[in-house]
């Protein structure tokens, strides 16, 4: 069994809004990767911005971690899990 796994590096792209309600406006910010996913900001202030997405084609998981990390303890295998069908 051979398994298939993409791996990307990518880097979280800030996103800043603006909106307005009634009289007051709201001001926001978050962070986002490929794939339409969002990081949290304490994720990005602890470990950088940088990341490594590792997708499973097989199981359909998707594995991220932050390359600070995997710098410091080597890349260890993303734990794919297969899902309940």
């Amino acid at each position: 069994m051979v398994l298939k796994v993409k791996v990307r590096h990518v880097k979280a792209r800030e996103i800043k809004g603006r909106k307005e309600v009634g009289s007051k406006v709201y001001e926001y910010e978050y962070f986002t990767l490929p794939l339409n996913l969002y990081v949290k900001k304490h994720v990005i202030e602890r470990w950088g911005s940088e990341f490594t997405i590792e997708v499973d084609e097989d199981t359909g998981v998707i594995c991220v971690k932050p390359k600070s990390i995997g710098d410091l303890l080597g890349l260890a295998k993303c734990p794919s899990v297969p899902l309940r069908g």
